[in-house]
């Protein structure tokens, strides 16, 4: 295979894929190069300033590797999965501290979609836990459990969203902290609280996190809705606090918003604003709900258009995904069925078109007799019959199936396939979660770590 990059540089058997099961190993332990005790300490020392530097003459197949152009180096590690990286950094220290290269992790990020999409699993039942199951790999049939660093400071949690390999959680006990984690550095960082309501006077609050590609700038918002009444369970004279990430972290109010926005986190993430749907209106017997956004930038909520034929039908009973970079309304039928419509021109009301039809389907292995205790939620959940989770690059679409099952619909041939992760538990709530190298010290203005 030759190199799209530098004409006349070919790549193949193992090199394509240096740690597959079929022979990569073979070539990770026993090319010179990749004996971890082969370069001396100094040697050492040089490779911390994150580059590939030359060598001595005496380590002739490490030099043959030096030769090869940075970009074209950093490019073939940028493709591999980041379970596939983590697996590389033990093979020799060149490699180890050229994976942590800011570079090679901006790099990695950008074709993440395609190489490293996994589900981050959570489920509440005996106690908050994380899963990770990684998609499209025919071998990882297991969904493993994560570590939890942050046991101390939140022993219970809910997950606010993922971004960018990080991962947004709050206090499943209602009030503050938020941490911010990373499950592939097991680094993660404890948000500072708000400390300006009462928490008597709290209802339930409203969860944002998310990435500005403009400013680059990482930022979490939580809309705290205040009670109005001893049995009020909606609240109301919702403020909105803003949190941006740098080196000093601090809420910042913002204001109050005009929008009962249904909880308890943002349902979709496009061009830098997040997305949210209101309560059902009813005005003059037609039922609606609204789009609103909060772009990351201005800092301001608006109302985005919704698809003609669903504003004017009363269909009210639809979430909010990303498919495709596009913000999609997943509207759900009378017969059981899904229509999915997606917004090709962000912000123009025409551009909603119907794409495909997800029809009524149960899953074989669906489980209704047996549940675990309920636990209140206390700012609402995300839990419904159906709720698509992400698009594949073959062009298939992953849904979640009353919390119990996944199952991946082709619309090209029409099939359903259940997919079964060992270890998941009974119920469970999954996101799309790009696995990242993104150092939590670094989006907050620290440093490396």
């Amino acid at each position: 295979m030759e190199s799209k990059k530098r004409s006349q540089l070919f790549f193949a058997g193992e090199v394509l894929n240096v740690d597959g099961v079929t022979g990569g190993f073979n070539f990770q332990n026993n090319l010179p190069f990749c004996d971890p005790f082969m370069a001396s300490k100094d040697e050492e020392e040089s490779t911390r300033d994150l580059s590939i530097k030359s060598l001595s003459d005496a380590q002739p197949i490490i030099t043959w590797l030096e030769r090869l152009p940075r970009e074209v180096y950093f490019d073939i590690l940028s493709r591999q999965s980041i379970f596939s990286l983590l697996d590389s950094k033990l093979v020799s220290r060149l490699w180890h501290t050229s994976i942590k290269d800011p570079s090679l992790t901006k790099l990695h990020l950008t074709k993440a979609a395609e190489n490293s999409l996994c589900l981050l699993i959570f489920s509440d039942w005996p106690k908050s836990k994380l899963q990770l199951v990684e998609v499209g790999n025919p071998e990882a049939s297991i969904a493993k459990t994560l570590k939890n660093p942050f046991q101390q400071v939140l022993p219970e949690f809910e997950v606010v969203g993922s971004c960018n390999g990080l991962v947004c959680l709050n206090s499943y006990f209602y009030d503050d902290p938020l941490c911010i984690y990373n499950p592939f550095t097991i680094e993660y960082k404890e948000l500072p609280t708000i400390g300006e309501s009462s928490l008597s006077n709290k209802c339930r609050m409203v969860f944002g996190f998310g990435f500005h590609p403009k400013t680059e700038e990482y930022k979490v918002i939580e809309i705290i809705y205040y009670k109005q009444g001893n049995f009020d369970l909606v609240g109301g004279s919702p403020e909105a606090f803003v949190l941006t990430f740098n080196n000093v972290p601090t809420w910042r109010n913002i204001g109050k918003i005009g929008y009962d926005l249904t909880g308890p986190t943002s349902e979709a993430s496009v061009n830098g604003k997040l997305h949210w749907l209101t309560f059902t209106h009813v005005d003059e017997d037609v039922s609606y709900r609204e789009i609103v956004s909060f772009d990351l930038e201005t800092e301001r909520f608006e109302v985005v258009p919704q698809p003609s034929y669903v504003s004017s039908s009363n269909r009210t009973n639809y979430h909010l995904v990303t498919l495709r970079g596009c913000l999609s309304a997943i509207v759900q039928c009378n017969d059981g069925s899904n229509e999915v419509w997606m917004m090709k021109e962000y912000n123009v009301k025409s551009s909603w078109s119907k794409e495909l039809v997800i029809g009524n389907y149960v899953p074989q292995g669906l489980r209704m007799n047996m549940a675990p205790p309920v636990r209140r939620k206390i700012n609402g959940c995300q839990g419904r019959k159906f709720r698509v989770l992400c698009g594949l690059k073959d062009g298939e679409i992953l849904f979640i199936y009353y919390s119990r099952c996944i199952v991946s619909y082709n619309p090209k041939s029409g099939e359903y396939k259940d997919v079964h992760y060992q270890e998941l538990p009974l119920e469970f709530q999954a996101f799309a979660h790009l696995g990242s190298l993104v150092s939590i010290n670094s989006v907050f203005g620290m440093g490396q770590s």
